[in-house]
């Protein structure tokens, strides 16, 4: 695993050499460079633990992102927060600014949580850059319904339990239409008064009308990082709030 740069000078050599891959920056723009890491190292760096929470910015998705910055920033001493709450890098035009900042931050933060729920969007890419191995030991990913903990029958007794297998079954299902009318009447069954109607309402409140799903790709890196336990699969958002805990 490469070291995580530390000091001022580490961190300009590793943006130069392993982000803009040895483009070369003017004067002006070094100065910039220097200045914004010397005023975020003001504000990030210090006695208190710092987490770069990433994840998509889209309704309704950020509200799972707004959920567990409110869960970090609650630990003692802790400070949790998203890039776009961050002063922007003023650069040339030549320089990949948003992606400078990026790295930036990853580098100072003691620890960086993503928040998945589709393989499209900003998300996908922030999972690409964290994978670098300067990164990776202080990356833990939370993909939504990567595991099925809803799928037996008898654990379906409960209105939440039921929304829940609802959201597994829009990662899932071939035919969501037909699940849904499946586990409404599975939900009567139990006594529980809920439509297939209700489910749905439900999925595109949660989902926002996507159609969720992994790609082989992403599949592939969070298998990865099962192995080595940074990779916790949730469904509701009180389960991620408790799955959170695993970040240090």
């Amino acid at each position: 695993m490469a070291d995580i740069p530390e000091t001022t000078e580490e961190r300009t050599d590793y943006i130069v050499n392993d982000v803009l891959y040895g483009l070369e920056l003017d004067p002006i723009d070094s100065e910039r460079l220097l200045s914004y890491m010397r005023e975020r190292h003001e504000h990030l760096f210090g006695p208190h633990s710092t987490y770069f929470v990433l994840g998509s910015y889209e309704s309704p998705f950020k509200y799972r992102l707004d959920e567990a910055l409110d869960v970090l920033n609650h630990r003692h001493d802790a400070y949790a927060y998203i890039l776009a709450t961050q002063p922007d890098l003023e650069v040339s035009d030549e320089i990949p600014g948003l992606k400078v900042k990026f790295f930036l931050h990853a580098l100072y933060a003691d620890s960086i949580p993503l928040i998945l729920e589709h393989d499209t969007g900003g998300a996908v890419a922030e999972f690409g850059r964290v994978e670098r191995p300067a990164l990776l030991d202080r990356t833990y990913l939370f993909p939504r319904a990567r595991e099925e903990h809803y799928d037996d029958d008898s654990l379906l007794t409960t209105q939440d339990a039921i929304l829940a297998r609802a959201v597994e079954l829009a990662y899932r299902a071939d035919d969501l239409d037909e699940e849904l009318d499946a586990l409404a009447e599975r939900a009567r069954d139990h006594g529980l008064d809920i439509s297939t109607q209700d489910l749905e309402s439900y999925l595109e409140s949660e989902l926002g009308g996507r159609t969720p799903s992994y790609s082989g790709v992403i599949t592939d890196s969070l298998v990865h990082l099962e192995s080595v336990n940074q990779c916790f699969s949730w469904t509701t958002t009180e389960e991620l709030e408790e799955r959170l805990a695993n970040v240090p």
